[in-house]
């Protein structure tokens, strides 16, 4: 296939016409995957997730510039906020790395959240295989930073950076939340502010060291002003000499991978269920049951699972 060689190649016009291709839910985006999936698995993988406004494309920005600096060949996707009229892309975030934008090597994608859960787009996974066939020695993906749906970040990447403030909140929400447990590495942004070093010393608190090989960074920054991206990529270096030490033959992904593979497969079976039975009358007449209040909610899900899905 031509559009394969030219991403083999490095022609980044291919990759964000393929990439383009998945979103719409093409076959033959899919078929293509396929044929670049052979040459995927090289790439160090890295999540960045938190609350919105905590400077995630901040620090995006200024790690990619750090890279590049350091030979590093860079891809960014950005997974935005589904726009109600357009369903595609905002692009809020992608108009914060502008240094980043304008260097050679460095690709950045903005993506549609679409409502899909963790946090990450569906066509996430087949936008990193298209840039792991390109070439790209570091992939970072943004998460769209909407708290406790970002979980599932974990599940595509081999490191997640968890970005807070000093101001994030009562501890009680943060391990409501669970984005703590999912940080390989955390960041504490915007260390100017008031209470930063309190804020570390809290979140340090909540790492359970002792279940843990690995043990958590907690590092200071100030993004904007650059202050701590040398920690964060001293942090990422590590973590990635942990990752393959600890797995020689990439298990780590292994897992992974498996728990993303069912989150897709349960998507696809309820795509094609809806598709098969949204207009049955079998289902319809549950359906009004419920809207009757004649048959509770619990029930009528069970019901219509034993319709769709047979012993």
């Amino acid at each position: 296939m031509e559009l394969i060689k030219k991403i083999l190649d490095g022609n980044e016009a291919s990759a964000a016409r393929l990439i383009s291709m998945i979103e719409e839910g093409r076959e033959e985006g899919y078929r293509a995957i396929a044929a670049l999936f052979p040459h995927t698995g090289k790439a160090h993988i890295v999540g960045i997730t938190g609350a919105p406004g905590s400077g995630k494309s901040t620090i995006i920005d200024k790690l990619a510039i750090k890279f590049s600096e350091m030979g590093k060949k860079i891809g960014i996707i950005a997974i935005d906020p589904t726009s109600i009229k357009s369903n595609g892309a905002l692009l809020g975030d992608r108009v914060r790395m502008r240094g980043a934008e304008r260097i050679e090597g460095v690709f950045i994608r903005s993506m549609a959240h679409r409502g899909y859960p963790g946090g990450i787009a569906k066509a996430t996974m087949g936008a990193l295989y298209v840039l792991e066939g390109l070439g790209k020695d570091l992939i970072i993906i943004e998460s769209v930073g909407v708290g406790q749906t970002e979980l599932q970040i974990s599940s595509v990447c081999d490191t997640v950076i968890t970005v807070f403030t000093p101001d994030y909140g009562d501890d009680v929400q943060l391990m409501k939340a669970g984005i703590i447990e999912i940080g390989d590495i955390i960041v504490i942004n915007k260390s100017d502010m008031p209470g930063a070093e309190e804020a570390a010393k809290d979140i340090a608190s909540h790492i359970n060291y002792e279940k843990k090989d690995w043990q958590v960074p907690v590092i200071l920054a100030q993004a904007q002003r650059g202050e701590g991206i040398d920690r964060i990529i001293d942090a990422l270096g590590s973590h990635l000499e942990y990752l393959k030490k600890n797995n020689p033959k990439g298990e780590y992904r292994a897992q992974k991978l498996r728990k993303l593979m069912f989150l897709f497969l349960k998507e696809e079976l309820w795509v094609r269920a809806m598709k098969k039975w949204i207009d049955r009358n079998e289902i319809k007449g549950i359906v009004d049951m419920v809207e009757n209040r004649e048959i509770d909610i619990y029930s009528a899900v069970s019901q219509a699972a034993g319709i769709i899905l047979p012993d």
